[in-house]
């Protein structure tokens, strides 16, 4: 009994230790496109939103490569939803997000291209 006890009070301290992550998700038909080296994405619930590499460096460091070829998949991601007729759900790394309207100046965590 009192092993069961330190392990449960041992798996409450590991589970009180990790950190939540919190974000927020937003799904949408992908209804335009534009990219010059930001991909910048409208949904037809009237969200719009962007991802950008970051460039800070002249040449890019390797970590500034990694975020361009982010961009690029998201890109893809979005098109096939587009061409597809499937819609996308873009992750904010911010909790709290509204589904609507400009949010070009908050962080994309990654895009789901959905099964409809």
């Amino acid at each position: 009994m009192k092993a069961l006890r330190l392990l449960i009070g041992g798996a409450l301290l590991m589970a009180a230790s990790v950190s939540a992550h919190a974000y927020t998700e937003c799904t949408g038909q992908v209804t335009r496109i534009f990219t010059d080296s930001t991909v910048y994405v409208w949904f037809d619930t009237g969200l719009n939103w962007q991802k950008s590499p970051y460039y800070i460096t002249s040449p890019p460091t390797p970590g500034e490569l990694e975020r361009q070829q982010a961009v690029k998949n998201l890109l893809a991601m979005v098109t096939t939803g587009m061409t597809t007729g499937r819609s996308v759900t873009v992750r904010f790394s911010a909790d709290g997000v509204s589904c609507t309207g400009d949010q070009t100046n908050l962080e994309v965590w990654g895009v789901f291209l959905n099964a409809t």
